[in-house]
């Protein structure tokens, strides 16, 4: 074999050489690189457990506000309703010319109270 021959046949074991290092260089990459996904990923879910918690909490919190806000609303809603009904009914009755509940029942008490003096007015005059 020449001297060229050795040269050319070192260069070429050179060059295997670098490329099995750059190959195996790849591979290692490659590994490492899965190595660092498979670690981030199983920390971004870490992650978005804790955050998907954390706001599923502040989310319930500011429902059951909302919720609490509108059932007082509704009460003061319902009020002023049934007021504004009520006055309305009040104004087409006396219109019409019905007595309105709080009417009737001053009348009940005062026929009451005129039967208790016609009984006592009766007794008495039974007895004189």
């Amino acid at each position: 074999m020449t001297e060229e021959a050795m040269v050319e046949n070192g260069k070429q074991n050179m060059l295997l050489s670098g490329a099995h290092k750059l190959f195996l260089a790849s591979i290692g990459a490659v590994l490492l690189t899965q190595e660092e996904l498979a670690h981030l990923t199983s920390k971004f879910v870490e992650e978005g457990a804790t955050f998907e918690e954390k706001n599923r909490e502040r989310i319930n919190k500011y429902v059951d506000k909302r919720r609490k806000e509108s059932k007082k609303t509704s009460k003061r809603v319902s009020k002023r309703v049934d007021n504004r009904v009520n006055k309305q009914m009040g104004k087409v009755l006396n219109r019409m010319n019905i007595p309105t509940r709080d009417e009737i029942q001053t009348l009940n008490k005062k026929v009451t109270r005129l039967n208790k003096k016609v009984d006592e007015l009766a007794k008495e005059t039974a007895v004189a």
